[in-house]
């Protein structure tokens, strides 16, 4: 045992150095896919890597001394399965009918070491399934793999690197390790419903990823600094190489001269004329998809990328040049030298501890402000940024928030709509990529197939949620719609004709999605209760008033009673007083309730029910909304101030390429 326990030891050794190695590469590969580090996600990371490295230390450690050295047991590959049990039976008196022979037996090699080999990818079989994702027969040629890359690694010595093998290749250890995986995998299983859900951690990390973080802002800036400083040095020293450094020299021009130029160069080429070409974007912020942009979201320019990074290294080098000349100072000459020379000479030691002190507290509030930023959800704003009127964005930011400054009237979408339809793509077809974006909003944030109760009203957003509810349950989601009216008795088209469809797919495929048609309120509450989501495709971007009718009305409020009272199986027997039947939350303008912990995720579809798309007026009652998905274009009324509560998040599902239509619309509204 005390051969297992070093060999972890080394690799809790090694780990330190290993993990250094990956943490950029980590950083970068987190920042490029998800736009954020969630914590989690960074903890399973690092604890599987020093988990591989446990595994493969105890398969090819000790090492041999000697590279010719010859081990006689290892010399031939074991190749009879399960010979481990023959040999345990012939050489031990275990009796199962004699409990006095257990402990012995546990005791002996080859049953701890079966037991050992079992052990050894159960936790990759636990990373497999939880982190990974990966089905049982995924999982199964996986670890099989893995094991066998372990045997292999002995019976070659190490690829090649000893001459003979000096560890045994034993079939034995391939099925027990392999079995040692599955049993990870079908450990966890129980497990998966109390340990957060790593898809929706990622989801989280991307919505997180939306702001310019002060770390990733940082990474960026270190890859910019070393991909300058880099080929600086390269070019430096090819000058030096080519015999330049002496020419120079012997022409009385300074090499440090000379290399602090070129430094210049390329810190100029990567802070600035890189961003004059790629409109915003030094090398590091190509890499983690950040922009610098004007504090309004739209493009810079050249001078004011300059700035930002003239001011920059202005800030830094200047306490950095007063150090030095502080310190460079000579006493003796304090005739030669002027009274402020004289006087901060005297006082050197003093200053230098003053410098000292005010870069601490400098280092410190970049600190504060950083974790304010992150806790907050605020931008990280530096004084460069200011100076230059230029702020640090994500690709995705930026095209949201331009999205966001340029929203397209109710009745403008409605003529985008008749472009796109003019240009080849039907309403119906707009219609069945606006309830898959829908439903794949709602598999994201509810990955396992759960119930989810869609709101559908009579008109085309309606048909919005029929495509959805078609979407879940082709996924597997038991998925109920709650509709009106009958389908045939739709007037709208192409909503009628979609519902019509839907209901038939349903049919012939036996897709687990029910109809509630004009339920009444306790049918209603009975399929919100058991919901792990509520969509919400009653009315469209052509509502606007104070009130909304019944049935909405009461739909409406059912949904935001489950969201902020929970379901009533709580408050059953006890008569409880239930502020949402009173409308209360209707007369609460400017906050809302907490949401419950067991509140089904509410997904809106265009525009929350309720909200004027074009005014962003809020009607009684409003459906509150954790995300919104809008179609074709921002609508004016979303990006009201008041709006913010009740949509959530706003996702933009384009559909189709809008830009050339958009162009059009906006040359039409011009010659108007």
């Amino acid at each position: 045992m005390n051969v297992y326990t070093n060999n972890i030891v080394t690799a809790a050794v090694a780990f330190p150095f290993i993990a250094f190695a990956i943490t950029v590469p980590y950083m970068i590969y987190q920042y490029r896919k998800f736009g954020s580090i969630p914590w989690l996600r960074t903890i399973i990371v690092y604890s599987f890597v020093f988990y591989l490295m446990c595994a493969y230390f105890l398969v090819i450690l000790p090492l041999p001394d000697d590279r010719s050295a010859v081990v006689a047991y290892a010399a031939t590959p074991q190749l009879f399965p399960f010979n481990f049990v023959r040999e345990f039976l012939a050489q031990t008196t275990f009796n199962a009918g004699d409990p006095s022979t257990w402990l012995a037996t546990l005791r002996d090699p080859y049953v701890y070491e079966a037991i050992f080999n079992v052990l050894l990818l159960t936790p990759l079989g636990m990373y497999l399934r939880y982190y990974f994702r990966r089905t049982w027969w995924q999982t199964l040629l996986i670890g099989f793999s893995v094991t066998l890359f372990f045997e292999l690694s002995q019976l070659t010595g190490l690829w090649g690197v000893y001459a003979h093998p000096y560890r045994l290749f034993d079939v034995d250890d391939l099925m027990l390790n392999t079995l040692g995986a599955m049993v990870g995998f079908w450990i966890v299983g129980p497990a998966l419903r109390l340990l957060p859900d790593i898809r929706l951690v990622n989801e989280e990390a991307r919505e997180a990823g939306m702001r310019a973080s002060a770390t990733k802002r940082g990474l960026s800036f270190f890859i910019d600094v070393f991909v300058a400083q880099t080929l600086s040095s390269i070019v430096i020293g090819g000058f030096g190489t080519a015999g330049l450094e002496s020419v120079a020299r012997s022409q009385g021009i300074s090499w440090g001269l000379v290399s602090m130029s070129v430094d210049f160069l390329f810190y100029l080429l990567c802070f600035v004329i890189v961003p004059v070409i790629t409109k915003g974007q030094t090398p590091g912020q190509m890499i983690l998809k950040l922009r610098i942009v004007r504090p309004d979201a739209s493009p810079a320019r050249w001078y004011q990328y300059l700035a930002r990074y003239g001011f920059l290294y202005a800030l830094v080098l200047a306490p950095l040049l007063a150090l030095n000349g502080i310190v460079s100072l000579d006493p003796s000459r304090m005739p030669e030298m002027g009274m402020l020379a004289s006087v901060i000479a005297d006082h050197r030691a003093a200053l230098v501890v003053c410098w000292i002190a005010l870069m601490c507290a400098w280092a410190l509030s970049l600190i504060v402000r950083a974790i304010r930023s992150a806790v907050k959800k605020r931008p990280f704003v530096m004084l460069n940024g200011i100076l230059s009127a230029t702020r640090v964005m994500t690709d995705e930011a930026v095209g949201v928030e331009r999205d966001r400054k340029n929203p397209l009237d109710v009745d403008e979408v409605s003529a985008l709509e008749s472009l796109i339809e003019e240009g080849g793509t039907p309403l119906s077809e707009l219609m069945e990529r606006a309830g898959i974006a829908v439903a794949d909003e709602v598999r994201a944030w509810v990955p396992d197939p759960a119930p989810v109760v869609v709101l559908a009203g009579s008109g085309n957003n309606g048909g919005d949620g029929w495509v959805c509810a078609r979407a879940l349950a082709e996924a597997g989601y038991k998925t109920t719609l709650v509709t009106p009216d009958i389908a045939e008795r739709m007037k709208a088209e192409p909503a009628r004709s979609t519902a019509l469809a839907v209901f038939s797919s349903a049919s012939e495929n036996d897709l687990p999605l029910s109809v509630l048609v004009a339920p009444d309120a306790d049918v209603l509450a009975d399929a919100l209760d058991d919901a792990m989501a509520i969509v919400d495709a009653i009315l469209g971007t052509g509502f606007s008033g104070t009130e909304l009718r019944e049935p909405y009305a009461g739909w409406i409020r059912a949904a935001n009673r489950r969201r902020f009272e929970g379901s009533r199986g709580k408050g059953r027997g006890f008569h409880r007083k239930r502020r949402f039947e009173r409308a209360d939350h209707d007369r609460a303008r400017r906050s809302l309730p907490r949401k419950v912990k067991d509140a089904p995720f509410a997904v809106a579809v265009d525009v929350p029910s309720g909200l004027s798309a074009q005014t962003g007026a809020l009607a009684r009652p409003t459906f509150v909304a954790d995300a919104t998905v809008t179609m074709l274009a921002y609508k004016p009324g979303l990006v009201k101030p008041q709006a913010t509560r009740y949509t959530g998040t706003i996702e933009l599902a384009r559909l189709v390429d809008t830009a050339p239509y958009t162009a059009r619309l906006r040359e039409a509204c011009g010659d108007r």
